[in-house]
C-alpha cells in the first residue's frame, strides 16, 4: 500500500450514528418550537463544523449555543447505544492492520464521550492512538489534529472521513483524504472538496484490496 498511516474519523465514518444524531437534533428543535429536519438527506445538506454555525442554520440562536449544546448531548447520549459500526468496518480495520499500517482515531467528540462510544464496539485495539477533544462543543478537531500530527511524524498518511472538515484537517496535516458519503454530509458537498468520495466502508476496503490506496 502507498499509505502506511491510516487516520480514521469516528462518527459517520466508522460509527453509523446519522439516525441517532438526526433524532437528537429534531428532539431539540421540537422542544424550542423550531422546524424539524425532514430526513437524513435534509440533515446531510446542512450539517457542518463548527456546530455553532450549523445550529444557526437550523434556527437555533447563537447566543443560546451553550444551552443547546448541553441539551443536544443529553438527547444524543440517550440514543447513542443504538448506533453500531457500518458494515465492513471490522474487516477494513483488520485489513489495514494486516497490511502493516499504523491506524489512528481522530475525532471531534469529547474524550470521555468518545471512550464511552468505543467501549462496546471492541475496536480500540486497532488504533495506535485515539484523539478526542477537551469539551462537547464540537468546534472541530483542526487544532488538536495539527498538534497531534507533530508528535507522530506523519508520512504516507491517509485520512478517512465523512465531512468537509475532514478534508480541511487532512490538508492541514499533510495527509491524503478519502471521504465516505454514508455519513453526516451529502455526496455533492463532499465531491466539491476534490477528494475521492466512496459510498461505503466496504467500497473503501475493496479499493484498498485493489491497490488503489
Amino acid at each position: 500500500m502507498k499509505h502506511k498511516q491510516i487516520i480514521w474519523d469516528f462518527n459517520g465514518t466508522l460509527l453509523d450514528d446519522v439516525r441517532e444524531t438526526l433524532d437528537a437534533t429534531n428532539a431539540l428543535l421540537a422542544r424550542y418550537g423550531k422546524p424539524m429536519l425532514a430526513d437524513a438527506d435534509a440533515y446531510r445538506r446542512v450539517f457542518g463544523f463548527p456546530v455553532i454555525d450549523y445550529y444557526e442554520k437550523i434556527g437555533l440562536e447563537r447566543e443560546n449555543f451553550e444551552i443547546y449544546a448541553d441539551e443536544w448531548v443529553a438527547e444524543y447520549n440517550l440514543r447513542a447505544p443504538l448506533a453500531g459500526l457500518y458494515p465492513g468496518c471490522r474487516e477494513a480495520l483488520a485489513y489495514f492492520r494486516d497490511a502493516g499500517c499504523r491506524q489512528y482515531l481522530l475525532s471531534a467528540t469529547e474524550r470521555e464521550m468518545l471512550a464511552g462510544q468505543l467501549a462496546p464496539l471492541d475496536i480500540a485495539s486497532f488504533f495506535d492512538d485515539i484523539v478526542g477533544q477537551d469539551d462537547t462543543r464540537a468546534h472541530g478537531k483542526l487544532a488538536a489534529a495539527v498538534e497531534w500530527s507533530k508528535k507522530v511524524r506523519l508520512g504516507a498518511a491517509l485520512l478517512i472521513g465523512d465531512s468537509l472538515h475532514d478534508a480541511e484537517v487532512a490538508a492541514a496535516i499533510g495527509a491524503d483524504c478519502v471521504l465516505l458519503a454514508c455519513g453526516h454530509q451529502s455526496r455533492a458537498r463532499l465531491e466539491a472538496t476534490g477528494c475521492r468520495v466512496l459510498d461505503t466502508v466496504t467500497d473503501l476496503l475493496h479499493a484498498a484490496e485493489k491497490g488503489e490506496l
